[in-house]
């Protein structure tokens, strides 16, 4: 699929790619839901064609092997099941980067180059993190690690600095709106609307359009447009099927939208500000034993007085 805010970083990589002056570290960051694992995806198979092309041809014995996803000379370190728990992990741990280092020790088998692809890159844990420095520095043989992160700031200052930045950003709203509205039969007032309950994220936004739950953030909108003081516990039922974690982000871009709206009004931005960033701080109360309906019911209030 064709994504036009790519365009940038993906002539960025190709110049570099062509002129061989590519890292064999490479970091690919940006908000999640801008298509940064199809992008990696598709370098990754540049990088292992047989060919040498990117795109790459998709024709060679490599690239029929990467679409199966049984390359050998291409390594996926992202979250493994934890075999005492039987769950999933929620970090990528230093057992698994020990068995990545080791894979990239081995000889090629088909292609000229190893590549290895860490996602999400900001799940390392410390342990995990330190083990990749030395090899981050000075990978064996003709090697590339990609590492694919949605929050690049918690990767550790030694992690970013030994890799070359490729940065994703964000479309402009109106380039995001033509994008969504070309690619679903959807509603000029549902794709605004899921784009701001998507911080902006295309692929957020279209997965919402698709899902339905644009009707929950619809709900939302109204109940706060007509919100009035006296009226906050009523709210409080209104709202009471959104999951509470996706609500509380939705009050603080919600927040953040009044804010851009009231930019000239310092004092109503002021407040607008300190009740996204109370909705931030509530989200991160939800495991806690505090109750969850006054902690809205409060958030409410404070809404309805500033009378936006």
């Amino acid at each position: 699929m064709n994504f036009p805010w790519l365009q940038p970083v993906e002539a960025e990589f190709a110049e570099r790619f062509e002129s061989g002056r590519l890292a064999h570290a490479l970091l690919l960051s940006g908000a999640a839901g801008t298509g940064k694992q199809s992008l990696a995806r598709g370098w990754i198979a540049s990088l292992l064609c047989l060919e040498n092309r990117n795109p790459a041809c998709g024709k060679c014995r490599s690239c029929q092997l990467i679409k199966t996803g049984a390359h050998p000379d291409y390594r996926l370190v992202t979250f493994e099941i934890n075999e005492k728990s039987g769950k999933m992990r929620t970090e990528i741990v230093v057992d698994q980067v020990r068995s990545l280092i080791s894979s990239l020790q081995l000889t090629t088998t088909i292609s000229v180059r190893k590549v290895a692809l860490i996602h999400p890159a900001e799940a390392l844990n410390r342990n995990a993190a330190n083990a990749l420095l030395k090899t981050l520095e000075e990978p064996p043989g003709d090697t590339v690690i990609m590492l694919v992160s949605d929050d690049p700031v918690r990767l550790t200052a030694t992690i970013r600095s030994r890799c070359q930045n490729l940065l994703v950003r964000l479309p402009d709203r109106a380039t995001a709106l033509e994008w969504l509205l070309d690619a679903g039969d959807y509603q000029t007032e549902d794709v605004r609307a899921a784009l701001v309950a998507a911080a902006g994220s295309p692929l957020k936004a279209q997965h919402m359009l698709e899902d339905g739950s644009t009707d929950q953030f619809h709900q939302l909108q109204a109940t706060l447009s007509c919100l009035k003081e006296g009226t906050a516990g009523s709210a409080v039922g209104a709202l009471a099927e959104i999951d509470p974690e996706r609500l509380w982000v939705w009050l603080s871009l919600c927040a953040a939208e009044k804010v851009r709206q009231h930019l000239d009004d310092r004092e109503t931005a002021r407040r607008l500000s300190g009740l996204q960033s109370q909705a931030d701080r509530n989200r991160f109360l939800l495991p806690s034993p505090v109750r969850k309906d006054f902690l809205l019911q409060e958030w409410l209030i404070q809404w309805a007085e500033v009378n936006v």
